[in-house]
């Protein structure tokens, strides 16, 4: 009677990694400085910091809801009146 011989195999074999790879098995990622880094330095004055965005037309926005605002004040004080 011949025997037949089975092999086990447990599953694929884990990959090596890399060192950077290694480091984030913790919770935090560490991204190296030149991913990160922007070509050209921000320095920016106190009043260029204090400023907001602009742009988006909120300047309209604000007019437009705060004239709908006063139009559903209006019809409700009517509808009070009346």
């Amino acid at each position: 009677m011949t025997q037949a011989t089975t092999a086990y195999e447990a599953g694929p074999k884990p990959v090596e990694k890399s060192p950077e790879e290694a480091e984030n098995t913790d919770s935090s990622l560490r991204v190296a400085n030149e991913d990160t880094a922007s070509p050209v330095s921000e320095k920016l004055t106190t009043e260029e910091v204090r400023q907001g965005h602009t742009g988006d037309h909120v300047r309209y926005i604000l007019m437009a809801s705060t004239a709908g605002i006063l139009f559903v004040f209006a019809i409700l004080l009517a509808l009070y009146v009346l």
